[in-house]
């Protein structure tokens, strides 16, 4: 501290370029060694980042709190969601609901990093070295002490955190062997606050399970969770408006990533592989096959390498299955209303006045069995599109925000639905070699003042260099440190020549396994299913 105090002091009243000659440096505070990762250009200008790092056996935390990556990813969780309040002129990223890799706070190795964004002082272009070495070696002290020591932290608390993340993933990997896709244990709360709060719902009726889905689970400890297991196949929640089945839907949606304690949600569990299907009009395609539920189009000819930079509603969503099924998805999440009507079914009066030989169109309903019996679940959320009903494995319907099964009774309506002569759906997941090469040349600067290729990541649509990607109607977890994560991901999938030719899935699968370094953005781990479907879409 000492050695930086007397650094600021002899710089102050220099111009406030100087400052520069911190960069990179490493200064010795106590527990933590503090290093400067990026040095902003005037005072106006975005926050300059510093990195702190020490051993977590000298801030005193037991070793059974970070023994294996599991636990390390939890409480690395739990210690930035303790920076409730950011300091003057010190700011840390807020955590969202769910537990994730971030290297904004990470533990790895016994060995903790915190990076955070500092406004460093100046008068006018002047560095105002005595107001800087009060706010890092005063306020970021403090700031720091107040969290990141066990014995200034809510012991319980901090284990209890730990021990959710480890509860989920128990509960998680016994959902193959209950042949269940999901689970969602009974006492969940479902809903939110509101369309933009992460807070549960206050005075929500708490989920209970039908009888007829009821699954007993087991946590770590013995304990058993009861709650509703969703089949394997195809299961279709019914109900009329705002009864609570999309909220359902989107519960599981998110359920992909852990959630905190208190969440409501935090032991809902489902497929890792889950991805939500919606229509996206106007996406860029290319070179997907879509041939098993799009015919050859009028005067484009074959969709087995469909290509387009405006995808209609019903072809983008069939894109959109189509190639999270070629990215490892085995289950699949519909909301009717977020989906193209062509692309869900086709009633028997239409049929009739449009012969099926002249619809380029499949409908969902046509092929959703092939897809089942080839091992791909469906969850279909349905108020209008009853075809499905006689198509389905379960049917969970939802009255005044309550679970009930009604697939006894939806078997005993009769169907009135024409079986058409298909092709064989053939080998759909099969992936695709990667691309890469025709996108190099998108890896270069903006603007000829630009020295390196950029990478950003702003209202939900990625660019690196002049690459960019649309994410605008991915799912709404997809918040900025994800997209940052995805971003930094792709640039090194696309900047390799040697990934050209490669299958696609088994290369994002292994960049994907861990956070790349980046010192000077907050970065989020995503799933293979985001960082593909941001790649298909450049």
């Amino acid at each position: 501290m000492r050695e930086l105090h007397q650094r600021l002091l002899k710089i102050h009243g220099k111009p406030y370029g100087v400052y520069k000659s911190l960069q990179g440096q490493f200064f010795n505070f106590g527990d933590f060694t503090l290093k400067f990762t990026h040095i902003q250009g005037d005072p106006h200008a975005q926050p300059s980042r510093i990195m702190l790092s020490a051993k977590m056996d000298s801030l005193g935390f037991p070793e059974e709190l970070h023994s294996d990556r599991e636990k390390e990813i939890a409480l690395a969780d739990f210690l930035l969601r303790q920076f409730t309040e950011n300091a003057e002129n010190i700011s840390i990223v807020k955590a969202h609901s769910q537990i994730m890799q971030r290297n904004s706070l990470c533990i790895e190795k016994g060995i903790v990093r915190i990076l955070a964004s500092v406004n460093l002082p100046g008068d006018g272009r002047r560095i105002e070295g005595d107001k800087a070495s009060e706010l890092l070696i005063g306020t970021l002290s403090d700031w720091v002490t107040r969290v990141m020591y066990w014995n200034n932290s809510d012991k319980e608390k901090c284990k209890a955190h730990v021990q959710c993340l480890a509860d989920r993933n128990f509960l998680l990997s016994q959902l193959v062997k209950k042949k269940i896709a999901a689970f969602v244990p009974n006492g969940a709360i479902l809903p939110r606050e509101s369309g933009v709060s992460e807070e549960p719902m206050q005075n929500a009726v708490p989920f209970i399970s039908p009888p007829e889905l009821l699954v007993h689970l087991s946590l770590p400890n013995g304990e058993q969770v009861a709650g509703m297991g969703i089949p394997c196949g195809v299961t279709v929640i019914a109900g009329g408006g705002f009864h609570g089945k999309s909220t359902l839907l989107h519960a599981l949606e998110e359920a992909v990533y852990p959630h905190t304690p208190g969440d409501g949600r935090e032991l809902i569990v489902i497929d890792q592989s889950a991805t939500p299907i919606k229509t996206e009009e106007g996406r860029v395609v290319t070179g997907t096959n879509i041939s098993s539920l799009v015919r050859e189009l009028p005067l484009k000819g074959s969709t087995e390498n469909f290509t387009t930079k405006n995808a209609s509603g019903a072809t983008s969503q069939a894109a959109n299955l189509l190639e999270a099924l070629e990215l490892g998805a085995s289950t699949i999440l519909i909301d009717e209303d977020a989906s193209a009507v062509n692309f869900l079914i086709r009633d028997l009066r239409m049929r009739e006045l449009i012969n099926s030989k002249r619809e380029p169109l499949i409908p969902l309903t046509d092929r959703i069995r092939e897809f089942a019996d080839k091992g791909i679940n469906f969850i279909i959320v349905a108020g209008a599109c009853g075809d499905y009903l006689s198509l389905a494995d379960t049917v969970i319907a939802f009255i005044e925000y309550r679970a009930e099964c009604l697939t006894e009774k939806a078997k005993n309506i009769p169907s009135k639905r024409e079986k058409l002569e298909l092709t064989p759906l053939g080998n759909f997941k099969g992936s695709r070699l990667a691309r890469v090469e025709n996108l190099q040349e998108g890896l270069r600067p903006n603007s000829a003042i630009e020295k390196n290729v950029k990478i950003r990541a702003v209202a939900g649509q990625i660019s690196i260099g002049k690459l960019k990607s649309d994410l605008r109607k991915f799912p709404t977890f997809c918040h900025t440190e994800l997209q940052r994560g995805i971003a930094e991901i792709l640039y090194n999938f696309v900047k390799e020549k040697e990934n050209e030719g490669k299958n696609l899935r088994d290369v994002l699968k292994a960049l994907c396994e861990k956070l790349p370094e980046n010192e000077t953005n907050d970065l989020a781990l995503p799933r293979v299913m985001e960082s593909g479907a941001a790649f298909l879409r450049f």
